[in-house]
């Protein structure tokens, strides 16, 4: 009997949870105009993206160095945006310097496109077809969607432990994890209909923006070719915006649908895009060289990838990130003074750059110029909090210093983040050496 009666009692616990999580959790998609359950509110969305664009946008190599195209890019975006089913979001616009095609969104209406990808358009309607297809995943609550998807996947997998342990407060646990999902939110793959939505909602809101919707089946078609000349370009769009057949044909169909007023060559607005292009065209160049370099260093063929950066840096003396590439490339090639140079170059360019200041960190370490490397490692840690090769190196510098309490910290701190591999084995064995760990 008391078997059955703790069963019930489980059966009534965990259909409460259930009905907590679902009360607290309804919302009205603007899309569909259909109630779904959502777990992150448009507050907790809009948070999400403040926390994470600084931090992906360093993690995508930082801003592209140009006003011009960086407020193009805003202005088409946020055109697009006012037409969308969710106007009053906080949308922002960036370009990221990452040399790949590709573009994300993250909660809130926080939308990137790297430098590569702009590079290889041809017109204004197809970046706003690209920028339109992510205000497309916004609107449509794709990121609350996915969200909510794992938390309750989480509860569902967790019935017998803690959600029944903590079902007074069930509701409020759940809505609490949104600090541990939120870097996740944005590595998420689209599913087919959720990608099939977004073609959609990109298409209508170009339309509604008063741009040539032909540009959207030509940044497909763009897609397309460029994935089958170069796969690994694409492997980051494709991975989580998978370009399968069935879209482009539905796309090409729903071209068919709209009347000639648009489709013509005005409304894709190539003149404005290679205006405001300028200086991105000149730069290409010797971005291409940069990333020769980069793979001439994989192939540990040092000397091509230090003679291709210093071509770079030449033809592009205001691009930061290239100096850091090229002082990777000198300290490689054990051209120390060159190294130091071209690091300070990147940083002088940049200084809210973090892989600037990391890289002028590590370099000068190398110089034994101590006091300067946990300057410089001091700023990328202001950046991006508590990396663990940047603490790892702060260590380095104080061991080299004298100060063996502070690099014994750091070293700890290190194997708290990290437990396999080089960095961990050093910090673990200079611990045991040392005395601090047994």
């Amino acid at each position: 009997m008391k078997s059955a009666a703790a069963s019930n009692t489980i059966v009534k616990k965990i259909f409460l949870c259930t009905l907590v999580v679902f009360v607290a959790g309804c919302a009205v998609n603007p899309v569909t105009h259909e109630s779904q359950l959502s777990l992150m509110s448009p507050q907790q969305e809009v948070a999400t993206g403040q926390e994470l664009y600084p931090l992906y946008t360093q993690m995508s190599f930082g801003l592209f160095q140009d006003p011009v195209l960086q407020d193009y890019v805003q202005t088409v975006g946020k055109r697009l945006a006012a037409v969308s089913h969710r106007p009053n979001m906080p949308y922002e616009f960036n370009v990221v310097n990452g040399s790949e095609m590709n573009a994300y969104a993250l909660p809130g209406g926080k939308i990137s496109i790297t430098r590569g990808m702009v590079t290889r358009l041809q017109n204004e309607a197809q970046l706003a077809a690209v920028l339109a297809h992510e205000i497309g995943h916004v609107s449509a609550m794709h990121h609350a969607t996915f969200y909510t998807r794992q938390v309750v996947a989480g509860l569902l997998t967790s019935i017998g432990s803690s959600v029944l342990q903590a079902a007074g407060v069930a509701g409020a646990d759940l809505i609490s994890q949104v600090g541990l999902l939120a870097a996740n939110l944005t590595l998420m793959k689209y599913s087919r209909d959720q990608e099939r939505q977004a073609d959609e909602l990109g298409m209508e809101y170009m339309v509604r923006a008063q741009y040539n919707p032909a540009g959207y089946v030509q940044t497909m078609a763009l897609l397309q070719e460029e994935g089958k000349r170069e796969p690994s370009l694409l492997e980051s769009f494709f991975s989580s915006h998978p370009l399968t057949t069935e879209r482009i044909v539905a796309s090409n169909q729903r071209l068919e649908k709209y009347g000639p007023e648009l489709r013509t060559p005005e409304a894709l607005r190539q003149g404005p895009f290679a205006e405001r292009t300028v200086y991105l065209r000149q730069v290409a160049p010797a971005y291409e060289k940069a990333d020769k370099a980069k793979e001439a260093l994989s192939r540990r063929d040092v000397s091509r990838a230090v003679q291709l950066l210093r071509q770079a840096t030449a033809e592009a003396p205001k691009e930061a990130l290239i100096w850091v590439y090229r002082a990777v490339a000198e300290k490689t090639a054990e051209n120390g003074s060159e190294a130091v140079a071209a690091a300070h170059r990147a940083v002088e360019l940049y200084p809210d750059m973090y892989h600037a200041r990391y890289v002028a960190g590590v370099v000068l370490f190398h110089e034994r110029r101590h006091q300067e490397s946990l300057e410089q490692l001091g700023a990328a840690n202001k950046i991006i909090k508590d990396q663990p090769q940047v603490i790892f190196m702060m260590g380095r510098n104080w061991e080299a210093m004298g100060q063996r309490d502070r690099a014994a910290r750091a070293y700890y701190a290190v194997l708290q983040k990290v437990k396999k591999g080089p960095m961990a084995q050093y910090c673990y064995q200079r611990l045991v050496s040392w005395g601090y760990l047994r």
